[in-house]
């Protein structure tokens, strides 16, 4: 099956940790965790909402659900 088939939304609590030069960011990235960051706000959006209608359950990290799609470029 493909795509997310429940009501799901990005929650804006945690977009700056992926956008790039945010202090989020920089946390993540001084403590040692990894930080999935887009080129810019839009770009996340139109990823989220491309994994949401097409995306591949992935497995279950840290207890959550995860899905991701494959993207040839990152514009």
């Amino acid at each position: 099956m493909s795509g997310i088939d429940r009501e799901i939304f990005l929650d804006s609590r945690h977009i700056a940790k992926h956008l790039p030069g945010t202090p989020q960011v920089q946390r993540l990235l001084r403590r040692g965790r990894s930080a999935h960051v887009f080129n810019n706000q839009a770009t996340m959006e139109r990823v989220a909402q491309a994994i949401i209608e097409t995306g591949e359950f992935t497995g279950v990290i840290r207890g959550y659900e995860r899905y991701g799609l494959f993207f040839a470029d990152s514009s």
